[in-house]
């Protein structure tokens, strides 16, 4: 799928190049507290002395990214994102199945690793630095709907 690049990220800026109010994708580490890549570093593969390319990373889009790639509904931005796992990478959730993924493949090895949680930090309004060592446990009290 190609995605039009037409805002920014306000507030933001890169930890690798320095690059403030970027354009595209950005790139949250889901381990480095506020830890954020420009879709240049990203794809260069940029590490510091904190980040690794082991590390997961979240793609967030913008809401513009959204909008242009899937129309202005009234629905939510998150029903768009996908999300990844912070422990072992895997990409491609909702947030019902990145919680069934965590609680049966990363529930006793992991559990006390601290994350980011990947929901948080892709939502309008989230903490995008919510560390919590317990990732199940989070987005079953913050995040399941209706459940």
């Amino acid at each position: 799928m190609i995605i039009l690049l037409l805002s920014n990220f306000t507030g933001v800026s890169c930890d690798y190049c320095m690059k403030s109010n970027f354009r595209g994708r950005r790139y949250k580490c889901l381990i480095c507290y506020d830890y954020d890549l420009c879709a240049e570093c990203y794809e260069s593969n940029a590490t510091s002395t904190r980040h690794t390319t082991q590390h997961a990373v979240q793609c967030i889009l913008t809401r513009s990214m959204i909008e242009v790639s899937y129309g202005s509904g009234s629905g939510s931005p998150r029903q768009y994102q996908s999300f990844t796992c912070p422990y072992c990478s895997k990409k491609g959730f909702s947030e019902t199945t990145l919680l069934e993924h965590v609680t049966a493949e990363h529930s006793e090895s992991d559990s006390s690793v601290e994350v980011i949680c990947p929901v948080c930090a892709s939502s309008p309004g989230g903490d995008p630095n919510l560390k919590t060592d317990d990732l199940a446990e989070h987005l079953t009290l913050e995040h399941q709907r209706g459940g």
